[in-house]
């Protein structure tokens, strides 16, 4: 997953000592192995036990109850002979249990903040266990994410989208809730005719008449990839293999700015081999779509602003690079347990940059690589008094939360991953890497699994400081990284001459790709304010569909009068960057006042959580709410 601020994500939890790590390698066999998983504290499901290897579901989208109802059939295998079959639920109406067709009973266990097992008796030679249940009417849950027209770009129809990372399916479907589960998955699910339904599976590409539509994914895949998305979409291929599902406003853009999908994706199987799903197609998602992206497997959702900004530009989106590379470092092969979040995310991470690399956008790579560095660096500056949350690795006790997706996860584990790179040479780290996705294609792996093939292909990890970027804390001292990047370097130095006196058209702007456009706005940040004039008139930000978040912080400190319109066009969008531009509106009773009358009129077009902080931050409490969902 791709958070929309990615690399100002900020944890607290309890982390492992290094001398487990070191004593868990000493005790496994040579590589390959088949270990047992590591425990996973937050799902009540043993996989070792009964466990799921083919899910159906069967499923009614209710809008008017904010409500997904219907059954879950869980195809099971039991080499141990066990007498339960237990999977996660959290806040879901259990209404009746089948084994093999028969009436069972069941028991739902103690609450907890990870949700409640469902306890389901069965004999050993058991096959099929079916789950009749309901989400919660009208819950507001983080797996189900319910928008009213008006949150939506089209305005006219409502939207459903899924989020089930890291342990949130259980939210929506009663299942063995942990990513080292594999399961494939069909599905049956009705929708209000219009509106057209998208899964992580083999997908439709026309609007059913009924609204019924069926799914099929035929590779094994981790609960937390099973995803659901509806509303007023239509489809467009890119390509034979690629394509993307847009809201019908957001179509003729999207069509623009997604040409180079297909290329990327081509040069993503040059890095990592061939692409291991059935398509590559991107699900554009409403503003408010609480992530940048999502990797779901043969769909990854992917808001609009990150992917198709609408600017008419070549602009290669790393959010789309990040989420095709989860296509092997997460789906393909993906951590036993999110204490193991670095497996996914820092993969993803450095090979969000690598692809761009094989692109031929080298200073790109590069300036991602050191966006990496410096966002771990300030990390790790800003937790000095918590530093276990720097360590890549974490171990966790029930009740804590899993909540390792932090700049740890995603920055550390690129810059280890750079490192070895850098050492090893590029071929001998890309045939590490093939290794690593041969030998655990399809199948969970952890910290274990990596330091072991690791040595086996190099030996001695010492002078790597392996162990210390795994499980310590802070910066290893052999971190490869430069402490800067070309394209910073020179936007930083244009923002100088520019805060110096001279004019921003006279330092090369007519050239520049929106990448540096946005780097010289945020080096050059503090000389915005007094120079509104010149760097729209230079630069026609208010004539962008989409500009940079730096952009709209400079507008909500001076409220520059000719670019006012867009202003107000970009809060009445919605969206997650709406919340720092209204904080920055609220710091002075001036603009808490703008901010509150614009609210007003935009409060409808936010989602149910955006509302929420914003309802607080403004201190506002309608007589009517008028909820987005």
């Amino acid at each position: 997953m791709r958070m929309p601020v990615r690399r100002f994500l900020a944890i607290a939890l309890l982390v492992a000592a290094p001398i487990f790590a070191q004593r868990r390698h000493a005790a496994l066999p040579p590589p390959p192995y088949e270990p047992l998983p590591p425990v996973d504290v937050f799902s009540s499901a043993d996989i070792t036990q009964a466990h799921t290897t083919h899910l159906a579901l069967d499923l009614t989208v209710d809008f008017d109850k904010y409500q997904v109802r219907g059954s879950a059939t869980h195809t099971i295998a039991n080499p141990t002979g066990a007498s339960t079959f237990v999977v996660d639920t959290r806040d879901l109406d259990i209404l009746a249990v089948t084994v093999d067709g028969a009436k069972a009973n069941w028991t739902l266990g103690t609450y907890y903040s990870t949700g409640q097992a469902l306890s389901i008796p069965i004999k050993p030679a058991s096959k099929a266990v079916r789950i009749e249940y309901a989400s919660k009417p009208n819950a507001r849950s983080n797996a189900l994410n319910w928008l009213a027209p008006l949150a939506t770009d089209g305005d006219v129809s409502p939207f459903l989208y899924t989020l089930g990372e890291p342990d949130r399916t259980r939210e929506w479907i009663p299942v063995q809730d942990t990513p080292a589960a594999r399961m494939t998955y069909e599905a049956t699910v009705h929708v209000p005719p219009g509106l057209l339904a998208v899964m992580s599976a083999k997908n439709p590409t026309e609007t059913s008449p009924n609204g019924t539509y069926t799914f099929t994914m035929t590779q094994p895949i981790p609960p937390y990839l099973i995803a659901l998305a509806v509303g007023r979409m239509e489809f467009h291929p890119l390509d034979e293999r690629t394509g993307f599902y847009a809201e019908p406003v957001n179509s003729a853009a999207a069509m623009e700015d997604l040409q180079y999908v297909p290329e990327m994706v081509d040069a993503a199987e040059r890095v990592l081999g061939p692409y291991p799903f059935d398509r590559y197609d991107i699900v554009l998602m409403p503003p408010n779509f609480h992530a940048g992206g999502m990797e779901n497997p043969n769909a990854n959702f992917i808001n609009v602003l990150s992917a198709a900004p609408g600017n008419h530009e070549r602009n290669l989106s790393t959010v789309v690079s990040h989420e095709l590379a989860h296509s092997w470092t997460g789906d393909l092969v993906t951590c036993a347990t999110w204490g193991d979040t670095w497996l996914n995310e820092g993969f993803a991470s450095y090979y969000q940059a690598r692809i761009i690399d094989e692109m031929n956008d080298v200073e790109r790579a590069e300036l991602d690589y050191f966006f990496d560095r410096s966002s771990y660096e300030n990390y790790v500056a800003a937790t000095s008094r918590s530093p276990e949350v720097t360590k890549m690795h974490r171990t966790f006790k029930p009740g804590d939360a899993p909540s390792t997706f932090n700049t740890a996860s995603y920055a550390k584990g690129a810059l280890f991953l750079k490192m070895l790179e850098d050492s090893l040479g590029r071929p001998a780290f890309d045939a590490l890497i093939s290794e690593w996705l041969r030998r655990y294609r399809f199948h969970w792996a952890d910290d274990r699994a990596f330091v072991d093939l690791l040595r086996e292909r190099i030996g001695s990890l010492e002078s790597l400081h392996v162990d210390e970027w795994i499980y310590g804390t802070g910066m290893p001292p052999n971190v490869t990284v430069p402490p800067t990047a070309a394209m910073w370097t020179r936007a930083s130095a244009v923002a100088s001459s520019f805060a110096s006196g001279k004019s921003l058209a006279s330092l090369g702007v007519s050239t520049w790709t929106p990448i540096e456009r946005d780097l010289f706005l945020w080096a050059g940040f503090n000389s915005l304010s007094a120079h509104m004039g010149e760097v729209n008139a230079t630069l026609q930000l208010s004539s962008l569909n989409t500009a940079s978040i730096n952009w709209w912080a400079a507008m909500a400190d001076t409220r520059y009068a000719p670019a006012m319109p867009s202003f107000e066009r970009f809060l009445m969008r919605g969206g997650g960057n709406v919340l720092s531009v209204y904080q920055r509106l609220a710091a002075t009773s001036e603009g808490r006042k703008y901010a509150l009358e614009i609210y007003k009129k935009a409060r409808p077009h936010y989602d149910w959580g955006i509302q929420s902080s914003l309802d607080n931050l403004l201190h506002y409490a309608p007589t009517e709410l008028q909820s987005a969902a």
